[in-house]
């Protein structure tokens, strides 16, 4: 009896093996789920025609489509809560959640999806999609890097960091761009990581 349930835990073990092996074969493109703890969106914009001023939203969800062997280019849909922005000052955050800026109350969501791909070095992409924000959904690329894999077949993490200047007159943002108290240019650094694997 011993010896046969022994042969049946050993048979249990070899397939769930086989199926972790099998999970995450090379080129395979796997979903890793963006984790929102580790996931940050930055923005820098100059002020008054002087300082680089920075921000942040901290609510960024979503998930990448990619394969851990880096064979093909990343594939993003990511979702940033314009509430969720932090400039370190509440009243400041407040002004820039209202209708001259996000108006976050009528346009909660800032988004971007992936279109194309090229490759550019190891583990670097330039990477081309649509961005919406305040109702407006407007082309843009980004330089995309793979900071780092780690994990087994299974269960893994991974990261990426994408860099974007943008203009926001583009997006019908258009306070203090004439009199330049604040900048037109804006440049957006996208801090994300992902599991993937059982509960990701």
């Amino acid at each position: 009896m011993r010896r046969i349930i022994g042969s049946v835990l050993l048979l249990a073990v070899l397939a769930c093996s086989a199926l972790a092996v099998g999970t995450a074969r090379q080129g395979d493109a796997e979903v890793w789920k963006l984790d929102p703890v580790h996931c940050a969106a930055m923005f820098r914009v100059q002020h008054a025609g002087a300082g680089q001023f920075w921000g942040r939203f901290n609510d960024v969800t979503g998930a990448v489509t990619w394969p851990r062997d880096d064979s093909t280019a990343p594939e993003f849909d990511v979702t940033v809560k314009t509430k969720s922005i932090d400039t370190g000052t509440a009243k400041l955050d407040r002004s820039l959640q209202g209708p001259d800026f996000f108006n976050a109350i009528e346009f909660d969501t800032i988004s971007f999806k992936s279109t194309s791909a090229s490759r550019v070095g190891e583990h670097k992409w330039i990477v081309k999609g649509n961005l919406t924000m305040l109702g407006k959904t407007e082309p843009i690329e980004a330089a995309v890097e793979v900071t780092g894999v780690i994990g087994n077949p299974v269960v893994a993490k991974a990261g990426w960091e994408a860099i974007f200047t943008m203009y926001r007159s583009d997006f019908g943002m258009q306070w203090g761009v004439e009199n330049g108290a604040l900048g037109d240019e804006v440049k957006l650094i996208i801090a994300l990581e992902g599991d993937t694997g059982p509960g990701a």
